[in-house]
């Protein structure tokens, strides 16, 4: 993203998704006068609701997850994400399910997911995921403020000691692989390799620093919005 020169008193943001509605109460909390257009006749993009049968239905994401960054576009404009919107912590966050008939509960809590690993593969796997967690928390503090959450004006900004810290931890590997080095088990790595396909990446194919997704919802956590995943982009447009 370019850094835009000359005067910004009035800015116009294409899209009330949740990424235009949380860079226009950035904007306003910066002290902008903002327009937002959106085709659609109510906030939201890819995180919609349709009525069906009485029923309201998400038409995108069905749940949170790293809830501060909304929080922070909220704060932004001296409200709070956890006054607009009622979040339910899940756990498990989800269970995945497999052909052989098995199935693991995923749990955000380090011990709970331990002892769910030993019982589901054994001790070996259960330390394996120790392992992999602790490399997880790693990859995420490289990656998040210098990479992630940042804005870069040319490719020269990206060399900073962190693309060494990056590098070190086995960034620019194959996903797979690195997950496997921890878990053989291959079920367990699908657990947390499939993250990648969320950016459109398959697995044996994304670089290793994509397991940063992984870290966001076996690590960090995951919530469910009372009122479906829409609540949020309401509470945002509100």
């Amino acid at each position: 993203m370019r850094t835009v020169p000359g005067p910004s008193d009035h800015v116009v943001v294409v899209g009330a998704g949740l990424s235009g509605l949380a860079c226009a109460l950035h904007l306003l909390g910066a002290g902008r006068r903002v327009t937002v257009l959106e085709r659609d006749a109510g906030p939201g993009g890819r995180a919609g609701r349709v009525d069906l049968g009485g029923f309201q239905v998400d038409t995108g994401p069905t749940v949170l997850t790293m809830p501060h960054l909304a929080d922070e576009a909220f704060a932004a404009v001296g409200d709070s994400l956890r006054r607009r919107v009622e979040l339910m912590p899940l756990h498990p966050a989800y269970r995945a399910c497999f052909a052989d008939g098995s199935s693991l509960d995923v749990h955000s809590d380090g011990e709970a997911m331990e002892a769910e690993v030993r019982r589901f593969a054994g001790p070996v796997a259960a330390a394996g995921y120790r392992a992999l967690r602790q490399w997880l928390e790693r990859l995420y503090r490289a990656q998040m403020r210098r990479f992630i959450d940042t804005n870069f004006d040319s490719p020269v900004q990206l060399l900073h000691p962190d693309l060494a810290r990056l590098a070190a931890l086995g960034g620019f590997g194959r996903l797979d692989g690195r997950i496997g080095r921890f878990l053989p088990d291959d079920r367990l790595r699908r657990v947390f390799s499939f993250q990648a396909l969320y950016a459109g990446v398959a697995p044996g194919r994304a670089l290793a620093a994509y397991a940063v997704i992984a870290y966001m919802d076996t690590v960090a956590g995951v919530w469910f919005p009372k009122g479906g995943m829409h609540a949020l982009p309401r509470a945002m447009a509100d």
